[in-house]
């Protein structure tokens, strides 16, 4: 059952006529109304609204910018304006602006009920699914939307470069190595946006052939190409009311790039095979890992699209240079693989932990999940250590610590078996896979790999004979 809504509604005009047609219009339907003669009083208690009755003839005040600057603050707040008989142009630019509605003096008592209710009605439905959308995300384990963690001076920057952006639906440009969190900082700054309740949705230029791209992103009509067998929308009407984001926006060819261009500047597009002219309700997020000024330079990248995207650029840093978020990061992501896979708890050691901090991490936030996610799922003990969370890096673990974790899966297997010759059928195995990799980084030069395996050169060539490696 839907919870029952605290009607809540703030009127800023200075007209006592029309605050008196309120109380009375709506004050005996529960509505709890509170009133402010002037924008900059209104502005101050705004968050605490979900519904504003605007006057956009204030006196000492430009009532579309005053709109503007309450829908910048307050993006989820609806607004009804108020305006003049006869100054319908005023309405139509506050429409422009994003007010919800506008009624016109004298105010009408039932107009006023309608328009209040439907408003109401909206703002719930919008809440509802603002929630149904959040457990779903919340119920897909390692989905790209979790949680963004640090303490550090540079993460701590691109928290509030998110809260400057989010509220103003303008094109942001996110750049960072690969692995940073470019698509997760993107997530964040839709749902803290006004577009929260519409789509987010994810382009990956990597994971599309070139020449479908186009199609993808415009959708196509039947016949448009061959396999076109039925009309198809495409990720920008997918993302219709919500936040479409481009990743890797430097791959795009010139031909892809003009085209986004117009969707950028004209917010309009036309799907593959069709001359029709659709608009684009959407915000477009950007993302690169590579240096889009040099892009340009080189000829690679237009710049006007360039133009286009950088009006709002965040640049991402990499792990290695916010260490101390290291820790909490791990910390985050076994935790999220102990629910994800339902193991038992576990921890880092401290060798582990020191292990952690200290390296440098190329592959950024994203090994550093994918290395913590493997080591909790493969792990035995409630103690994680470093050898399990390195394991396949040979510059992060010494030789004995990758021959433990390496062989302690057949070691287990293999004292089962009576008459193995375990030790044996080891040390043979090793020896041949160390003649085969000396051989072959040497090109087969006996005397180079005798010497780098620190043997003379009929041992080696004895061993070759043994285990048929000549």
């Amino acid at each position: 059952m839907r919870e029952k809504m605290s009607k809540r509604l703030l009127v800023i005009d200075d007209d006592e006529s029309v605050i008196r047609v309120v109380r009375k219009a709506l004050g005996p339907l529960g509505y709890e109304i509170e009133t402010r003669s002037n924008i900059r009083a209104g502005i101050k208690i705004a968050d605490k609204y979900k519904l504003m009755l605007l006057d956009l003839m204030l006196p000492g005040s430009n009532g579309i910018d005053a709109l503007k600057e309450l829908k910048v603050f307050n993006p989820d707040t609806l607004v009804i304006v108020v305006t003049a008989r006869g100054r319908r142009e005023s309405a139509i630019d506050a429409m422009k602006e994003g007010a919800y509605d506008y009624l016109e003096k004298p105010l009408d008592s039932e107009e006023l009920k309608i328009a209040a209710d439907k408003a109401f009605r909206d703002i719930a439905i919008r809440e509802e699914l603002l929630k149904l959308r959040q457990s779903k995300e919340e119920s897909m384990p390692f989905h790209n939307g979790g949680q963004m963690i640090g303490k550090s001076r540079g993460i701590l920057k691109v928290f509030k470069e998110i809260g400057r952006v989010a509220p103003k639906d303008v094109t942001v440009l996110i750049s960072g190595e690969s692995g940073t969190g470019k698509e997760l900082v993107a997530r964040t700054i839709h749902k803290n946006s006004r577009r929260k309740v519409g789509a987010f949705v994810a382009v990956n230029h990597a994971s599309i052939p070139r020449e479908l791209l186009e199609a993808e992103l415009f959708g196509w009509e039947k016949g448009a190409f061959s396999g076109a067998v039925e009309r198809t929308e495409g990720k920008i009407q997918d993302a219709h009311g919500g936040t479409l984001f481009l990743d890797e926006i430097s791959e795009f060819d010139a031909d892809f790039q003009s085209k986004l261009l117009r969707v950028l500047q004209e917010r309009e597009y036309s799907p593959l095979g069709s001359s029709n002219v659709i608009k684009a309700d959407v915000r477009i997020i950007g993302a690169t890992n590579k240096d889009l000024k040099e892009c340009v330079r080189c000829g690679l990248f237009r710049e006007d699209l360039y133009h286009g995207f950088s009006a709002v650029e965040m640049k991402l840093p990499p792990l290695r240079e916010r260490k101390e978020d290291t820790l909490p990061l791990a910390r985050y992501f076994l935790k999220e693989a102990i629910k994800a896979f339902g193991l038992p708890p576990k921890d880092f050691s401290k060798d582990a932990e020191r292990s952690l901090s200290g390296y440098d991490w190329p592959g950024n936030v994203r090994e550093l999940e994918n290395c913590v996610k493997r080591a909790a799922i493969l792990s035995r003990g409630r103690l994680i250590e470093r050898r399990e969370l390195f394991a396949n890096d040979y510059n992060a673990c010494s030789i004995k610590e990758f021959l433990e974790v390496k062989l302690d899966g057949l070691l287990k297997k293999m004292t089962r078996i009576e008459n193995s010759d375990l030790y044996e059928t080891i040390i043979a195995e090793v020896d041949k896979a160390l003649l085969g990799i000396a051989l072959k980084e040497t090109g087969g030069n006996q005397v180079k790999a005798a010497k780098a395996l620190g043997i003379n050169r009929n041992t080696l060539i004895k061993k070759m004979k043994e285990y048929k490696l000549i």
